[in-house]
């Protein structure tokens, strides 16, 4: 290095003879792998070309600071550490670093994160030419602003509509219904609190009034339902249901109205756990011989759910811990009592009309065991939780048909039953894997020509994600090149059902999917770690119940190097 710099001065002050070219300036010590922009703003860069920061931030990927010679053998080297599939490093993994971010968050931001109310919400859906293709948002922040501002009359007649169909009007009737929660949650606090009741139910008159459940409701069916959605919105009546399962949504949705809101719930979440899963409605689903699906049974069973993502979202370790360790595995044994894991909807065909009723029925009852699935999947991907659920008893049904499921207008209800169909063959999640993993394509040709939901293909990754835990944990002394082909044959081939139901599905249904259109980056996750199991950090890591050591995984398997 030093003789070639003696030498380039030597040309500089001589004069150039003949041919002979001035050396070229190389590069001191490490060379930069960080694009412009990274370097600009001083952030980490993987070294990709888009790198992950710049697709993240929508801003050009651009290394045009190193000179072309160093572009030249850049790309040489590149080409050659992309064997292992290059498309793959391509997806952006915003949801997966943003959702397991170790900094402290508050429950309204986690709750942004997980309903799909933060603003980049659906940005990176669609398989584009680096992975993931930008939707135009610009459209969507235009008519947001036309409805707040231009068509408020609009807005104003939806919102009475839903008042009057969830029985919010009834001020008489509501205001019983708030002092009956009122009691219940007085009386959980003196029993399990005790000197901490007076503290505990503070303001809760305030809190719990009639107005403020009706926005908070509101608030659930507008937000949190893009992720939980198992409870039929058009049937919902706040005058016919539990009072536990309409204290579980008034809290769920006020995690997501503003931040003072969120810590009010935050405040009365622990009474209302313990008031759901030890009151008698909760141990009756235990504790007696073949509980039926009669509406009780599942309402408690969807508002210990409720109250199960509210306690979990908190930062307290104790709680987090509580809910993976003994709500949850009471949640997983309440659904075997309940049979719910052989649920399946069967409503209607090609032959027979749409028996509504029956129908919202049994897709309520598979959407309640597709989300009890999809947290022990959240459970097993983010905190190396064994999976509570086998996938020899995923003898349940896919959810289906979102438009008919989510109408809240009789007219569209007729239309969208009569286009739905499920051409005369129900897949439970069970077959369809096994379709995904044959070594014979056949089968999975018929299954690619069903219709599919955003729902249905996140739980379908999800379950993915743990038969590869499964796989993983028989590592030592056995080998797996054959069980880890055939579920790296199912990515690819759940793969082409995302891309394919994307194409097809309307802009406004992916909106409403929630944090479920991020289903692509559970996609990347479980093929790096095919393609790099030792990137799973020690088992010991994950059991402190915090996402800080996924998160560093994340990191390390898309290349993350600090800025040079």
């Amino acid at each position: 290095m030093a003789g070639n710099d003696v030498l380039r001065r030597h040309f500089q002050s001589c004069k150039q003879k003949g041919r002979n070219l001035i050396p070229s300036e190389r590069t001191r010590g490490r060379r930069r792998k960080a694009c412009d922009a990274c370097v600009e703003s001083r952030t980490q860069c993987d070294g990709d070309l888009p790198c992950e920061t710049c697709l993240h931030r929508g801003l050009e990927c651009s290394l045009n600071y190193i000179r072309e010679q160093d572009r030249s053998s850049r790309r040489n080297r590149s080409e050659q550490e992309k064997s292992d599939d290059s498309s793959v490093n391509r997806i952006p993994v915003h949801f997966l670093l943003n959702f397991t971010d170790p900094a402290s968050k508050r429950l309204y931001d986690v709750q942004q994160v997980l309903t799909g109310c933060d603003k980049d919400l659906g940005k990176y859906a669609s398989f584009g030419k680096y992975g993931m293709q930008n939707l135009d948002s610009s459209t969507e922040q235009w008519m947001g602003l036309f409805h707040l501002f231009i068509d408020t009359a609009a807005l104003d007649k939806s919102d009475q509509d839903q008042c009057l169909m969830y029985g919010l009007a009834d001020t008489q009737e509501l205001s019983n219904m708030v002092s009956r929660i009122l009691r219940l949650m007085k009386h959980s606090s003196k029993s399990w609190f005790k000197n901490k009741g007076h503290h505990t139910m503070e303001g809760a008159e305030s809190f719990f009034s009639p107005t403020n459940i009706t926005l908070f409701v509101s608030a659930f069916f507008e937000h949190s339902y893009k992720g939980i959605r198992f409870i039929h919105k058009a049937s919902f009546n706040v005058h016919t249901m539990s009072a536990q399962l309409l204290l579980a949504m008034t809290l769920m949705g006020a995690t997501c109205v503003s931040t003072q809101d969120a810590s009010s719930a935050e405040r009365y979440s622990d009474v209302a756990e313990y008031l759901i899963f030890d009151g008698p409605e909760f141990d009756k689903v235990l504790n007696i011989d073949n509980p039926s699906l009669a509406r009780e049974n599942i309402e408690i069973l969807q508002a210990a759910m409720l109250i199960s993502v509210i306690q979990w979202s908190k930062g307290d370790v104790t709680i987090k811990r509580r809910i993976r360790t003994q709500r949850f595995p009471a949640l997983v044994c309440a659904a075997r009592a309940l049979r719910l894991t052989q649920v399946t909807n069967q409503a209607f065909s090609d032959t027979e009309s749409l028996g509504s009723s029956r129908y919202f029925y049994r897709e309520s009852l598979v959407r309640a065991m597709a989300w009890l699935y999809l947290m022990d999947s959240h459970l097993v991907v983010y905190y190396r939780n064994p999976p509570q659920f086998k996938i020899v008893e995923a003898c349940f049904g896919l959810p289906q048909h979102e438009e008919l499921y989510d109408t809240m207008e009789p007219s569209t209800l007729v239309n969208a039953s009569q286009n739905a169909s499920n051409g005369g063959l129900t897949l439970t999640l069970k077959a369809v894997i096994q379709r995904l993993m044959e070594k014979d394509g056949g089968r999975f040709e018929e299954l690619i020509s069903q219709p599919f939901t955003l729902f249905g293909l996140f739980l379908v990754i999800a379950s993915l994600h743990c038969i590869l835990f499964d796989f993983q944990a028989l590592d030592t002394g056995v080998d797996l090149s054959g069980p880890l082909g055939s579920l790296d044959v199912a990515l690819d081939r759940w793969k082409q059902m995302w891309d394919l139901t994307f194409t097809t599905t309307m802009p406004n249904d992916i909106r409403k999917s929630g944090y479920m259109v991020h289903a692509l980056e559970l996609w990347w996750l479980a093929k790096k770690l095919i393609q790099k199991p030792t990137g799973i950090c020690l088992e010991s890591g994950f059991a402190l119940d915090s996402t800080a050591t996924f998160h560093e995984m994340v990191r390390k398997l898309k290349g993350f190097q600090p800025v040079q």
